[in-house]
């Protein structure tokens, strides 16, 4: 919604609006409140609240996480993450705060809630993960003009991102699962609404090519044990390799395959400590540095500098897969 579409709807000139919000006392109270009203009604906020913002500095930060409490202290990705953009905030002086946003299916209650973050005028920027296809913060941070960088990629990248190689790490983990000689690979990815579930997956189906006729199984486990117990319980003996696109996952289906004596390659995504403790082959992301790297980007943007996107390789760490190396 823009100011001319607003005065249009409230039959009054893009002046009046603009007076409403910068200089209300010259506005007759009537049609004050109309053009409040149908501001609130569709969602226009005027430009000048996030340069107001910018002008008037925190010091002060926000990620936000859409999922439940527990994840920020379970969750050893934004464990990791928070690791990396904690030491950039505070060897620059700077504060991040953390907040969490539940009702993700609830897009007008979404938009709401950043809209009062931003009107808030408590923080200087904001990190958006958890990102997905034309994700609607992206299109109101935009509108409004406030900085904010995203983790990951989607269908737009309209934005600043930082983001590991997701292809890159997929393409790694089929390439080594090819190694083993796996014929029929399973595939158990998270959530396949995420955008770089799907670059895991394109990575890895083309990382098995050289395997020549492969029989690649896909399931998706979103990220619980259960979901990835039943689905290994299905398939029983049709597969002969295992690839979760989380070591969360990977480390339910090693228990799993150990309660059940099967003796299957398995390989994870993320190398986080649970992975190491398991012993779990893996592909390390990196988190550490996209979360310093998202940190200092949001930072230069916020006081005007001009930021390029970035993208972290990956790594393939092996670990107990090899003892399954055919020789």
């Amino acid at each position: 919604m823009t100011v001319k579409e607003i005065a249009k709807i409230c039959g009054v000139s893009v002046a009046t609006v603009s007076r409403v919000f910068n200089e209300p006392e010259k506005v007759r109270e009537d049609t004050r409140k109309l053009v409040l009203e149908m501001s609130r009604k569709y969602g226009y906020s005027p430009h000048s609240v996030a340069k107001s913002l910018r002008e008037r500095r925190t010091g002060i930060y926000a990620l936000t996480v859409l999922s439940s409490i527990e994840r920020i202290f379970e969750d050893s990705y934004v464990s990791k993450f928070l690791r990396g953009a904690v030491t950039y905030f505070s060897e620059n002086d700077l504060k991040l705060v953390i907040d969490v946003f539940a009702k993700v299916d609830d897009t007008d209650e979404l938009i709401a809630y950043y809209r009062r973050l931003v009107g808030s005028r408590a923080i200087d920027g904001v990190i958006l993960m958890d990102l997905k296809d034309d994700d609607p913060r992206v299109a109101l941070l935009n509108d409004l003009n406030f900085p904010y960088v995203c983790v990951g990629r989607n269908n737009n990248n309209n934005f600043v991102f930082v983001d590991s190689d997701n292809y890159l790490g997929g393409y790694q983990a089929g390439e080594h699962m090819s190694k083993l000689g796996c014929n029929n690979p399973l595939f158990i990815g998270g959530d396949p609404s995420l955008p770089f579930e799907r670059d895991r997956r394109a990575g890895f189906v083309d990382g098995l090519k050289n395997s020549g006729s492969v029989n690649i199984i896909e399931r998706f486990g979103y990220y619980e044990e259960k979901k990835v117990r039943e689905i290994l319980s299905d398939l029983k003996d049709q597969f002969d390799g295992i690839f979760c696109t989380s070591d969360i996952m990977a480390y339910a289906a090693l228990r799993y395959c150990e309660e059940n004596n099967i003796d299957v390659p398995i390989i994870g995504f993320d190398n986080i400590l649970l992975s190491e403790i398991a012993d779990i082959t893996t592909v390390d992301q990196h988190i550490e540095i996209v979360g310093q790297k998202a940190a200092e980007k949001l930072h230069m943007l916020s006081v005007g500098r001009n930021v390029e996107s970035d993208i972290v390789k990956t790594e393939l760490i092996i670990r107990g897969t090899k003892k399954f190396l055919i020789s």
